[in-house]
């Protein structure tokens, strides 16, 4: 099966009128998506992030590579007609109502105008704003106006949806509803590529994710595979008079919570040592449990080394 998305050395470099110096937005960066995924991009501001989405919606030109969605290359614009995009901070013309929006928007993929009748419908009720589909888009709330782009990214039943900042906007029910639809898309073969700095939203979602920094992948994989190093274990033990001192003898880090000792250890050989010291002190062990990190801590850190 093909993939859904293909980047393929792609480089891409600015040259602003009011400087000399360029810059290089995109650095011999492939990359490639899974269908029926859900896919996360994460970077710094600068990263390359919206460049390299730009590119792919043919806004922007590369320099050299090119950009495959859904096994056919960009540059037959065809495609496009079965992508959604959801822009971060989305403007629509403020005369219109929700329900023009939609239609209008839908059109331009050049869908079938009765479907797209009926999946706008369908779209208002699903985001929360049936109520308001007649209502003109300048009254809208900044949540209202985010879950209404959403629905403009799928009124045309995409098969690929490029997603810029989703949650950007909404409150805990309403980013607990878009990981949902977004789980239930990719569940009947659809794939979503996200673009997000709210990293504990990525984390809950994706199912691969790729760090970027200077136009170039620094760091991809399932968020198991991008978390698990280094993350070390910790024991649990009853908090017994004297052991303090014996820890900080063998400068063990821990912190004592609820009547317990959490004894921090950095590899799986470091653990098994412990328990042994433990048991010959006939130190009862109540805990142990493997440590990872959050994606924040991964790509503050990853992010921060090079």
């Amino acid at each position: 099966m093909t993939a859904a998305f293909e980047a393929l050395s792609i480089t891409k470099t600015f040259r602003p009128w009011f400087s000399t110096k360029a810059v290089r937005a995109l650095d011999d960066l492939t990359l490639s998506v899974e269908r029926g995924s859900i896919f996360g991009l994460l970077g710094p501001n600068g990263a390359g992030k919206t460049t390299l989405v730009k590119i792919a919606l043919t806004i922007a030109r590369p320099d050299s590579g090119h950009v495959r969605i859904l096994g056919e290359p960009v540059r037959d614009r065809s495609i496009l007609g079965r992508v959604g995009y959801l822009p971060e901070n989305p403007r629509f013309p403020s005369h219109l109502t929700a329900r023009q929006v939609l239609r209008l928007y839908g059109s331009l993929s050049g869908a079938d105008e009765a479907a797209l009748k009926r999946n706008s419908e369908i779209w208002l009720e699903r985001v929360g704003l049936q109520q308001w589909a007649d209502s003109r888009v300048v009254k809208f709330s900044k949540g209202m106006n985010e879950r209404l782009a959403l629905a403009q990214a799928l009124v045309h039943d995409p098969d690929f949806v490029f997603l810029d900042e989703p949650t950007d906007g909404l409150d805990p029910m309403g980013r607990m509803e878009v990981r949902a639809l977004c789980k239930e898309l990719a569940s009947t073969g659809k794939t979503i590529f996200i673009n997000s700095h709210i990293l504990a939203e990525i984390e809950l979602i994706c199912d691969r994710v790729a760090l970027m920094k200077e136009g170039r992948i620094i760091e991809c994989g399932s968020v198991g595979e991008v978390t698990k190093s280094a993350g070390g274990y910790e024991v649990m033990v009853p908090c017994a008079e004297g052991f303090p001192a014996w820890l900080q003898e063998r400068r063990l880090p821990f912190t004592t919570v609820n009547g317990h000792f959490h004894i921090q250890v950095p590899d799986r050989n470091a653990a098994n040592a412990l328990i042994d010291a433990l048991r010959q002190k006939n130190i009862e062990i109540e805990g142990l449990a493997v440590k990872r990190r959050t994606l924040e801590s991964v790509f503050i850190e990853r992010v921060r080394d090079l």
